[in-house]
């Protein structure tokens, strides 16, 4: 599945011939980092609650509710952006609230560890472009895979799909949603061929 938020994106600006082209591309796992997002955010929960049950706390009954109720309006408030507006909520900052709430329990690794999930969270849902310019070309890996023109064999912009062939074998493949209504395919290509040709001389 595509990336519901990005896709509303503008897909590629061109920005100068020094700045050269920038294309949004679908982050295609966005949803099943969201379902694992869920998946910390209720696991968070569970070990707080139960952490409360072994403490006997007074309030415990009200915060399962309490806790039950928000989960439940979290997910039903992602299933309507999803349909109605192709998008998700963010929920690091939800994780890094539970992480904090560790510290009430004096376990500073709860927090440590929700600290990294919001981080590696983060990096998930960032989005993803792909810079090509007269001096290389920048890949939304992470860390960003810096690709210089001699590394390329052929770099097109054919049909809403980018593709980078790499001389070792590599492809990378990608469809940029509406490039062609801010992009030339022609103006890009002859771009791209320019950078490959200029090597060869």
């Amino acid at each position: 599945m595509t990336d519901p938020k990005q896709n509303r994106a503008p897909a590629a600006a061109p920005s100068g011939a020094d700045q050269g082209y920038r294309f949004v591309i679908p982050n295609a796992r966005t949803l099943i980092y969201q379902v694992f997002a869920y998946g910390i955010i209720f696991l968070n929960l569970l070990g707080q609650l139960l952490m409360d049950y072994q403490r006997n706390s007074p309030n415990l009954t009200i915060s399962i509710l309490v806790c039950t109720a928000l989960f439940i309006l979290f997910i039903l408030w992602d299933v309507y952006l999803l349909k109605k507006k192709n998008t998700l909520q963010s929920l690091g900052i939800i994780i890094l609230i539970l992480g904090f709430r560790w510290y009430q329990y004096a376990m500073g690794w709860g927090f440590a560890i929700n600290v990294v999930l919001w981080f590696l969270y983060l990096v998930s849902r960032r989005q993803l472009v792909i810079l090509v310019s007269s001096a290389e070309i920048r890949y939304p890996s992470f860390p960003v895979k810096k690709i210089s023109w001699s590394e390329v064999s052929n770099l097109v912009l054919k049909d809403d799909i980018l593709t980078i062939d790499l001389k070792n074998n590599k492809i990378y493949q990608h469809f940029v949603k509406n490039a062609d209504e801010i992009v030339s395919e022609a103006v890009f290509n002859e771009f791209c061929r320019e950078q490959i040709g200029n090597l060869k001389m």
